[in-house]
């Protein structure tokens, strides 16, 4: 017997799966149209390449499975279960271009705790780069061992 669980329109789903095959069309198109937004008035064009690479798109796979799907952040500071839909570089793009790829500064976020993220970076970059960097090093020594 499968496990199941109700997509977020309320769709019975395989538990592994995110959404129905209708959620997952909307959110594909939805995360496009962000992306496209946020590379035309946001990101600086050598980003928007990087995040169009290959190499980006293998890394940040890689780094999602790494740490199971999970988003770190709400795994350890909020004590629950989300899923990672982003990669976050935890030393920015604009900070440190060397680190773009360098799995040590890469952590996964859902969209939501991403956006959390950059507000902290705004009142205060350092710790907030150092609870990161924490949050991964906990994952390491308790996960990895």
């Amino acid at each position: 017997m499968l496990l199941k669980k109700l997509c977020r329109c309320g769709t019975l789903i395989d538990a592994g799966r995110k959404y129905c095959s209708s959620c997952e069309r909307k959110y594909q198109q939805e995360k496009a149209e962000a992306n496209r937004y946020y590379d035309k008035n946001i990101r600086d064009k050598k980003a928007a390449a990087f995040y169009n690479s290959p190499e980006w798109e293998t890394t940040r796979k890689y780094v999602l499975a790494k740490y199971k799907g999970l988003d770190l952040y709400a795994f350890f500071i909020e004590k629950k279960i989300a899923f990672a839909d982003t990669v976050h570089h935890i030393e920015e793009l604009r900070d440190n271009w060397d680190r773009r790829l360098d799995i040590t500064n890469l952590i996964p976020l859902s969209s939501s705790n991403h956006n959390r993220i950059h507000s902290m970076y705004e009142k205060d970059k350092v710790n907030t780069q150092n609870l990161l960097f924490g949050l991964r090093e906990r994952w390491r020594e308790t996960y990895e061992g």
